[in-house]
């Protein structure tokens, strides 16, 4: 008697060849999709919005750059310590912006609910500068607290502020950045609007906690409830590549 399939059993296999096809297919369209990407203009991009309500840590969006703080998502916010290591020190550290790389330009970043204690909180939006002279790169800072403004190189000066206030907590901070203009506004009110030609687009974007130590090495603290970065580019190519990536992960 000759051997045959079931029934079951052949329909199990068309279902697999025409599984197996249809991802051919997907992985076929999706390489000419990229092919055809690849020839659009970098400065067509999209801009989105990126928005963090710090309902669960994110080590794929941030960094923290550092040795003398703790950076914490608790209750659904972000919460950060810092202590200096000597009296009579300066220091800020960095919880650095990295769910999408820089170069950034034509944004306005969003702080709610942000504040601090025996210390200063905010933005801190940096760029790459080389010396001729001494053959070394630098970043130059320009830090936004909640109560004041300085200006900083390669974590080790900080020049006096041109703005002060008495506002270590607020309700809303909003700082904008376009072509090297700067725009900071708090709880509706603008504070800062300046021009630095040299500041043509941002390195790194990130929090900065800064503390200021004399007799006492105190503790300074901080939180904020919600970040958000509305004007992110984000290139074709970039949102293909994720688009990938995620069809790759649905795969068996």
């Amino acid at each position: 008697m000759p051997f045959t399939l079931s029934k079951d059993l052949m329909k199990t296999k068309d279902l697999m060849k025409t599984k197996d096809l249809m991802k051919n297919i997907a992985h076929i369209l999706i390489a000419i999709i990229i092919i055809c990407v690849s020839f659009i203009p970098p400065w067509r991009a999209e801009a989105v919005l990126w928005e963090d309500h710090f309902d669960q840590e994110a080590k794929a969006d941030w960094q923290h750059t550092g040795s003398d703080a703790v950076w914490t998502v608790e209750d659904g916010f972000l919460k950060t310590k810092i202590q200096a290591r000597e009296q009579w020190s300066m220091i800020f550290e960095r919880y650095q912006f990295i769910a999408y790389p820089g170069p950034y330009n034509g944004f306005t970043i969003t702080l709610e609910t942000v504040g601090a204690t025996h210390a200063r909180f905010g933005i801190a939006l940096a760029k790459r500068f080389y010396d001729p002279v001494t053959e070394i790169e630098e970043h130059g800072y320009y830090l936004f607290f909640t109560n004041d403004m300085y200006t900083s190189r390669d974590d080790s000066l900080f020049i006096e502020p041109g703005q002060r206030w008495n506002t270590d907590e607020l309700q809303q901070m909003e700082l904008h950045f376009n072509d090297g203009r700067f725009q900071l506004s708090a709880d509706g009110e603008s504070r800062i609007d300046f021009t630095d030609a040299n500041f043509d687009y941002i390195d790194t974007i990130a929090f900065v906690l800064a503390g200021f130590v004399t007799e006492d090495l105190n503790v300074g603290t901080a939180s904020v409830d919600t970040f958000t970065i509305d004007g992110l580019a984000v290139s074709p190519i970039r949102k293909l590549a994720t688009t990938w990536a995620s069809l790759k992960q649905e795969q068996p």
